[in-house]
């Protein structure tokens, strides 16, 4: 039997609420039975197909005695309450199917708590070789109907006079895989949605004392007009800011939907259960559990209890949060001014770091339209962001500001997502050794990562103008020939065409400007245009107006040197260094979103279980490190074996699939021995990986030209070893125990074939399959 603990997850449902997914076990006979008696008669009726509630005790009694291989049950349960139960009971007749039942409590049902028990209910079957679940479900049981329907997996129905047989093949596929994705992203999504956009809140540790966090974080939320009540609770006072306070939560009057918490870390646990009772489904903490003896622990233990109850936190430790939408206007943070209104949705950890970013956006006139600083990002995430901002048509340009990645691997697949459809700027340190290993995957990703916050905000400045250049190609007018030159030069290296300098000079006319403004903005070779507003080119102000009158006529991005002054529309540059450098940034963002994406072909010679197998019988035997018999099964199963006879002559690669700190599941290629070792010559790609992938990552290496016949060299089988890589890609992203593989590959004109191997196992460290879980 397999360990059962596994099992347990807290898991989002399709409102953005939280259950909890466990075994059952003996003690949960008492809980189970006042769940049965709290079903209808219809729900009764539909489960057993009458009103059977003689059956109920027979049920509860197979549920309680599941052995977790024969009989497998799973409980979905909010705070110390059963609110579902599924279970299946494998075939005395044919152990490779299941009979599947399962049953929801009326107040829980339409929140998608079916759909999610029965996908982890199949991934468990299937680890315990169970090929199909089967159903039998009344022809007027709809709901059930529509979860087999709408479940992924390929499901075959028989209808019978009274009755539907539903089978459900358990073999994975895309479309499984697929379903699941959209099922995760909409609840991610949902969850978030109902943090930033709260219909009432309630601040717990508000105070009268003017220098408290409590105190600070009530006033913002008065004076930024939040549209629904905020509520005050503390014990030891009447009135708060003239608003009637509370002495506990559970006092307040009528639904909370959001809490700010402003307490010390030790007083988080009792207020947990309070708040449940309430309906609140997300806590704010600004408490401090790294203060505190086994923080790390306590702050565990504190989600954990929240998730049981059904709730979510943002933090602890956090600066709080931001919504500028009109129709919300929330500043639930510790920053005195609350932003204007834009199109950047801001993401950080730290909480000072959000307040500079805060104060130089509105400096350079950039407006924010949600911002989460979530300080020890215990619960939320980035992740549950970036699924937020993907369809949030309120948001044109994400930035982040991240120290590390919780998941680094569910981050890739999101950002790759994200980019698609708006850019996503990255702040984040990352050391020399690893700088082109992380800039090669962010371009596969199209994510714009940049070195600081300043780099940040001029790049998102640009993107706020609403205009991305259609290419590279930049016009450069200047009324100070220094700064024409500078900006010359910096196109140079941010891999930049100029397309014309003009020199005006100081005392050119203000007619003479227009002219040149008009005339490259109408030339076709152009895409954008950088300006300078210095010195007086005839009167200043006047020539202000001008570029505005411009900017708001054209498609083309018009950059503008400036010495402080803001001008509507246009992005302004206290130096032609940062305005030439966001504008290489953004048009390499608009080259990545021209590429063609590819798609992740279908391969012959595929055996997942053969390989999985021969990992499990490699785990079993306690070794980290693969025997050459594992590896020769793995290799095997994916299509990568060793070639009998290679032909000489041939050249060595070598690739390699590795867990990576910032993109999860990557693979790295180079040409085997002193180009990948002595110079670093490799290329990287988080997987999954496309076939254009592939083609573009041999193209990375500078050593890529001995491989097509440098110097009347060997001509490799290119087809070949793009297949190579894709293979070396899928058994990467198949099994995450696979901690490592290396193999070292001989490439000629008639193909590639594996020379050397060797490999690890070792427990994964980064999941993004389904089941669907909270990590």
């Amino acid at each position: 039997m397999l360990d059962a603990r596994s099992w347990i997850a807290d898991v989002l449902l399709a409102d953005g609420g939280v259950v909890r997914l466990r075994p059952a076990q003996i003690a949960d006979r008492d809980s189970l039975q006042a769940m049965y008696r709290r079903l209808s008669s219809h729900t009764i009726e539909m489960r057993f197909f009458g009103p059977a509630t003689h059956l109920l005790e027979v049920d509860i009694e197979r549920v309680v005695t599941s052995d977790g291989h024969t009989r497998v049950a799973l409980l979905a349960t909010l705070g110390k309450s059963v609110v579902a139960v599924a279970y299946y009971q494998r075939s005395s007749k044919d152990p490779s199917t299941a009979e599947i039942a399962f049953i929801v409590e009326d107040a829980q049902q339409h929140r998608g708590i079916a759909s999610i028990i029965l996908e982890h209910l199949a991934s468990i079957a299937r680890d315990q070789g169970i090929e199909h679940l089967i159903a039998e479900i009344r022809p007027d049981n709809k709901a059930m109907i529509s979860v087999f329907r709408q479940i992924g997996f390929a499901v075959s129905t028989r209808l019978d006079d009274s009755e539907i047989h539903a089978a459900v093949d358990l073999a994975d596929t895309e479309r499984s895989l697929e379903v699941a994705r959209a099922r995760e992203h909409a609840a991610e999504a949902r969850s978030v949605a109902r943090l930033l956009t709260p219909r009432s809140i309630a601040v717990i540790g508000a105070s009268r004392q003017s220098d408290s966090i409590g105190n600070e974080l009530f006033r913002h939320l008065l004076a930024s007009s939040f549209e629904g009540p905020t509520y005050p609770v503390n014990p030891a006072a009447r009135h708060i800011a003239g608003v009637h306070a509370y002495p506990s939560v559970v006092d307040v009057p009528g639904i909370i939907d959001v809490a700010f918490v402003a307490l010390p870390a030790e007083r988080v646990f009792e207020i947990i259960p309070d708040c449940a009772s309430k309906g609140i489904h997300c806590l704010v903490l600004f408490s401090s559990f790294s203060e505190t003896a086994g923080g790390r622990e306590r702050q565990e233990r504190a989600v954990e209890l929240a998730r049981a109850y059904g709730m979510r936190i943002v933090g602890p430790e956090c600066m709080g949060i931001i919504n500028t939408d009109p129709a919300v206007s929330l500043n639930g943070t510790l920053v005195d001014t609350f932003p204007m209104r834009g199109r950047v949705g801001f993401f950080a950890q730290s909480g000072a770091l959000s307040a500079d970013i805060l104060s130089r956006a509105m400096h350079r006139g950039i407006g924010v339209s949600t911002l989460v600083s979530a300080g020890a990002r215990a619960d939320v995430s980035v992740n549950d962001l970036l699924q937020y901002w993907l369809d949030d048509d309120a948001t044109d340009c994400v930035l982040l500001y991240l120290e590390t990645i919780g998941n680094p691997k569910k981050f890739a697949r999101l950002a790759r997502s994200v980019s698609r459809r708006k850019p996503l700027i990255l702040v984040q340190a990352v050391s020399p050794q690893d700088r082109s290993r992380s800039l090669a995957m962010f371009r596969q990703a199209g994510v714009l990562r940049v070195d600081s916050l300043s780099e940040s905000l001029d790049v998102a400045a640009l993107i706020s103008a609403g205009r991305l250049p259609r290419g590279n190609r930049v016009a450069i007018i200047d009324n100070t020939t220094s700064i024409g030159a500078i900006a010359a030069a910096a196109c140079e290296v941010h891999g930049l065409a100029v397309m014309g300098l003009q020199h005006l000079g100081a005392a050119a006319p203000i007619d003479e400007f227009r002219s040149a403004l008009a005339e490259v903005l109408a030339n076709p070779e152009v895409d954008s245009v950088v300006t300078t507003f210095l010195t007086p080119v005839g009167d200043r102000g006047e020539a202000g107006r001008v570029i505005e009158e411009f900017s708001a006529l054209t498609e083309k991005p018009v950059l503008v040197i400036t010495a402080g002054e803001l001008l509507s529309g246009v992005p302004a540059y206290s130096s032609p260094e940062d305005a030439v450098r966001a504008l290489g940034h953004v048009a390499a963002y608009v080259e990545w979103l021209s590429l063609p994406t590819g798609g992740v072909p279908s391969l012959d010679r595929i055996d997942r279980s053969k390989a999985s197998a021969a990992l499990s019988t490699a785990e079993q035997s306690g070794e980290s490190e693969l025997s050459e018999h594992a590896l020769v099964s793995v290799l095997d199963a994916y299509g990568l074996g060793a070639h009998p006879d290679p032909v000489e002559p041939e050249i060595r690669v070598v690739a390699r699939v590795a867990d990576d700190d910032l993109f999860g599941r990557v693979l790295s290629f180079g040409l085997d021995g002193v180009y990948s070792q002595l110079f670093g010559d490799v290329a990287w790609r988080a997987l999954p990986m496309t076939d254009e992938d592939a083609a573009r990552m041999i193209d990375d290496i500078a050593s890529a030209p001995l491989l097509f016949g440098y110097n009347d060299g060997p001509v490799v089988d290119r087809d070949a070893l793009e297949e190579f890589l894709i293979r070396m890609s899928r058994v990467g992203f198949d099994h995450p125990r696979l901690a490592s593989l290396e193999v070292v590959a001989g490439c000629s004109e008639y193909g590639v074939h594996t020379v050397r191997a060797e490999g690890r196992i070792a427990d994964p460290q980064h999941l993004d399959d389904a089941p669907r879980r909270m990590l």
